[in-house]
């Protein structure tokens, strides 16, 4: 029961929103793209990608102090997915450390925006993070003396 009132909400919101996103033309057979992307030669991902488009609901709120925002909600179109982030395209640029909530066909997602990039005056490329990655929610390091410390059997302070 819980499926069936979530896709009718997303049914719902995407019938009310308008798309202003103008997909730039390495885009335009977003729809048509399937299966695993293929590797770069300089790529250092951890996790391979996968396509996924499609419309979603791109939910933001302010969540940086500098950068003042209303609630809204916006459609935007998911272009893939790993295990641990997301690209999907935006109408509007959002910014590093920005927190937006992805309303995608199956489920809603809480993602912490790591890159924008702007396609055009009406697309930009967001890449998001699907997990948490505050460095001061990391464990400190076990050091008890950090003069002492060396490194190759050299003093590592000096």
């Amino acid at each position: 029961m819980l499926e069936t009132a979530y896709s009718q909400k997303m049914k719902l919101l995407l019938d009310r929103l308008r798309c202003r996103i103008r997909l730039p033309e390495q885009f335009a057979e977003l729809e048509n793209r399937r299966g695993v992307l293929p590797a770069e030669s300089l790529d250092m991902r951890r996790n391979a990608r996968v396509y996924c488009p499609g419309k979603m609901i791109v939910e933001s709120f302010a969540t940086l102090p500098a950068v003042p925002r209303n609630h809204q909600y916006v459609v935007g179109y998911s272009v893939d997915i790993s295990e641990r982030g997301i690209r999907f395209l935006h109408d509007t640029e959002l910014y590093p450390g920005e927190r937006v909530t992805l309303w995608t066909a199956s489920q809603r997602i809480t993602c912490t925006v790591v890159r924008c990039r702007r396609l055009n005056e009406c697309c930009y490329e967001v890449g998001a993070s699907l997990f948490d990655e505050d460095i001061s929610l990391e464990e400190p390091q076990d050091v008890v003396d950090p003069e002492s410390e060396t490194h190759g059997g050299q003093d590592f302070m000096n």
